[in-house]
């Protein structure tokens, strides 16, 4: 299993570090950041390495989408879910979630016609403004009674969030409607 490979699978199993430093004290809550942080960046690294190497690999297509989409949005589930009520409003949650799962139907229709639809640019940004948000939210407990405004921020994040997702999904799949297109 070559370097990449190792990066996306050390991500997915972060997550449930993460998750489980989340339900701790205000000290977990820094390790919580310091986890997510660190999956954040084997993102980054992950595909970097794989193209400058030509390390692509068919379980490095397959897994590293997989792998972002469970660090992303674990966190806002739990977020809904879990913390106390008012933490994140589950609207724009539930756009991230169902562009998720478009998107991804979606590329499963164009990979049966031979096609591949790589990630572009806006879905990139759409991706780091969603791990900042998971970053701002994890710190929220400890930043609001400081600085009450932080949670008001953390919903204008998030709510940009549920925005980015819609956005980016619309425009994948205006982009690439050919996929669409039936043979008559």
């Amino acid at each position: 299993m070559n370097l990449p490979n190792r990066l996306t699978l050390l991500r997915i199993a972060m997550i449930p570090l993460y998750l489980v430093l989340l339900t701790g004290s205000a000290g977990c809550r820094i390790g919580a950041v310091l986890v997510f942080a660190a999956a954040s960046i084997t993102d980054f690294f992950d595909g970097r390495i794989a193209r400058s190497r030509n390390l692509i690999t068919d379980f490095g297509k397959f897994m590293d989408p997989i792998a972002d989409k469970l660090l992303v949005l674990m966190p806002f589930i739990y977020f809904c879910a879990i913390e106390p009520f008012g933490t994140a409003d589950v609207w724009p949650v539930m756009l991230m979630v169902a562009r998720e799962i478009v998107v991804s139907g979606f590329r499963l229709v164009a990979s049966a016609q031979g096609s591949v639809i790589a990630a572009d640019k806006f879905g990139k940004v759409k991706t780091a403004v969603q791990m900042g948000t998971v970053l701002a939210l994890t710190l929220r407990p400890a930043i609001v009674p400081a600085l009450p405004w932080f949670g008001t921020l953390c919903f204008v994040f998030l709510w940009i969030c549920g925005a980015l997702a819609l956005y980016s999904g619309v425009e994948m799949i205006v982009k690439n409607r050919r996929i669409l297109e039936v043979e008559e």
